[in-house]
């Protein structure tokens, strides 16, 4: 075990100092040195609305907080006297039913933020709900990349495609074995996943799935069984394991 100090963590973000960050749920983003022999747990930002997502870029760190992205400036040399965290963007929903965030920089330097359905099952504005977005790194230029996303807790992109790929995890009160949880992946511009019409690619929704067939959204790349919740994914780009590991996922 690496630490039991970070209570409530979620995703984690490596420097290229070998500093690891790690959002959580209890309101703190904590840091510490993978490079020093019983380095100490620093808290690097407090007090934030389920800090949950972190991503490193260009020597700063960004963080979700449910509405907002935040960055921490220069954050590496100063992890005992952190910065007060800026406001990269305040625009998102405010909503904490799926409002935490997973959030990682793309190939294409722009910043990816899911924002979940604020319900368990419902048919919220999908130009606003249940989607993943993305902005560039100051903020700018909030746009859809996907629809019908229930609630995405870890994305990827494919390390020689490119493809963006991601989990969604499924609703409930539909028994024990369905429907199963999802991972996707992106082939076309805008595409919609399903929810709340259609879960798994040929399960309608009991509630909202009249009128809407199955086949006129995307199906997942695969099915990861009923009440998986994964809470992050990553293609594998190591040598530790053999060959056949690489370029492949591994879902948490």
């Amino acid at each position: 075990m690496l630490t039991d100090a970070m209570p409530a963590a979620r995703e984690m973000a490596l420097s290229p100092a070998g500093i690891l960050y790690v959002g959580s749920r209890a309101g703190k983003v904590y840091a510490m040195s993978l490079l020093t022999p019983n380095a100490p747990i620093h808290v690097v930002a407090s007090g934030l609305q389920l800090p949950v997502g972190v991503a490193w870029r260009d020597g700063n760190l960004y963080v979700s907080a449910v509405s907002r992205v935040l960055r921490l400036d220069g954050i590496d040399s100063r992890l005992g006297n952190p910065p007060d965290p800026v406001i990269v963007n305040d625009k998102l929903p405010t909503e904490t039913h799926h409002g935490w965030k997973f959030i990682a920089f793309g190939p294409d330097g722009k910043l990816y933020v899911p924002v979940g359905a604020p319900c368990h099952i419902c048919r919220p504005d999908e130009n606003r709900y249940a989607n993943l977005m993305r902005m560039n790194a100051d903020g700018s230029r909030l746009e859809l990349v996907a629809r019908g996303i229930r609630n995405t807790v870890g994305f990827d992109w494919h390390p020689s495609t490119h493809e963006l790929w991601f989990t969604d995890n499924g609703r409930d009160l539909m028994g024990d074995d369905v429907p199963d949880d999802e991972l996707n992946r992106i082939t076309k511009p805008n595409p919609h996943f399903g929810y709340p019409f259609c879960h798994a690619g040929d399960i309608p929704d009991p509630e909202f799935g009249a009128g809407h067939p199955c086949s006129d959204y995307t199906p997942p790349a695969a099915r990861l069984g009923a009440h998986v919740a994964a809470l992050g994914m990553r293609f594998y780009t190591g040598s530790s394991f053999p060959p056949e590991y690489r370029n492949n996922v591994f879902i948490a």
